[in-house]
């Protein structure tokens, strides 16, 4: 595998379901205006870069934040289902945290990141999919730099993953709406060149 491989991992912008704290799951939503301006400021960073292709989770919300992205490179969004967001039950669709403290399959997995229940996707098979969908990347585009459009929680994962984290901590990693981190990989190894840049922290 060539050096110098660099995946630049893009969270969607915001939502309102997002703002208001809801859980999306795969409830189709699309960006707010804030979430839109992120797109583009992303789009305007990333325009720079040189950027062989563009990947996004199937949701609109990801969609949104990989258009202007890919526009401003000349370049089509690809779909990649391996970078989809967690898949919830759809009693937690819409529901905040506090709505549904109680619900066991919640509490477990709030106590334990590998907690494997009925009502979410269990994250170690988030990172097997998410993890199979970089390596695809990797495989089509050696040497090259490309963007990963998804959610927080895949994005998460990819990261923890390739830094040799326990997967149980990858909640610690910040990766907020409309956020850029960059892995870059060489021959042994990947090394994270840049985590959870926003326009804000520029």
């Amino acid at each position: 595998m060539s050096e110098r491989f660099e995946l630049v991992c893009v969270r969607h912008g915001l939502t309102d379901w997002n703002e208001d704290g809801r859980l999306l799951g795969r409830i189709d939503v699309g960006l707010n205006d804030r979430g839109r301006a992120q797109a583009e400021a992303a789009a305007e960073v990333l325009g720079a870069l040189p950027v062989a292709a563009v990947y996004s989770s199937p949701q609109r919300r990801t969609r949104e934040t990989a258009e202007p992205i890919a526009a401003r490179l000349n370049l089509d969004v690809t779909v990649d289902e391996g970078l989809d967001e967690v898949w919830l039950c759809e009693a937690w669709q819409g529901k905040t945290v506090a709505e549904l403290r109680g619900d066991e399959d919640l509490e477990r997995t709030l106590d334990d990141p590998m907690h494997r229940g009925g009502s979410i996707e269990p994250v170690a098979d988030v990172a097997e999919r998410a993890v199979a969908a970089v390596e695809r990347i990797r495989q089509l585009h050696p040497g090259e730099t490309v963007v990963a459009v998804s959610h927080g929680d895949p994005l998460r994962t990819i990261l923890a993953h390739y830094l040799g984290m326990p997967l149980a901590g990858f909640r610690r990693l910040a990766v907020d709406n409309g956020s850029v981190s960059i892995l870059r990989f060489g021959r042994r190894r990947a090394r994270l060149v840049h985590l959870n840049w926003t326009r804000s922290l520029r």
